[in-house]
């Protein structure tokens, strides 16, 4: 797997569980300065940069009408796209 896989390549390929995306959402949407999270065995992902970069997932997270299930999957597609650091 090239460095530059994205999460979602490194879920496809079951480096990292599905279930470690959502722990991400979690503590995204309950500290959205997060910066450094391990996600799986061996990468790192930066949250807030993942969600800044991705401008449907920050515009959600600024629209007072979103709602929570909005947010979380526009969260969730913004860190499936992004690229995590391998540790």
């Amino acid at each position: 797997m090239p460095e530059t896989a994205t999460l979602w390549d490194l879920v496809t390929d079951e480096r990292i569980a599905i279930e470690a995306v959502g722990s991400a959402v979690d503590a995204y949407l309950a500290e959205p300065a997060t910066r450094t999270h391990a996600i799986g065995p061996d990468h790192v992902l930066d949250l807030a940069a993942s969600v800044a970069a991705h401008a449907f997932a920050s515009a959600a997270m600024v629209d007072a009408e979103a709602d929570e299930p909005a947010r979380r999957m526009a969260v969730r597609s913004a860190l499936l796209m992004a690229r995590p650091i391998a540790r």
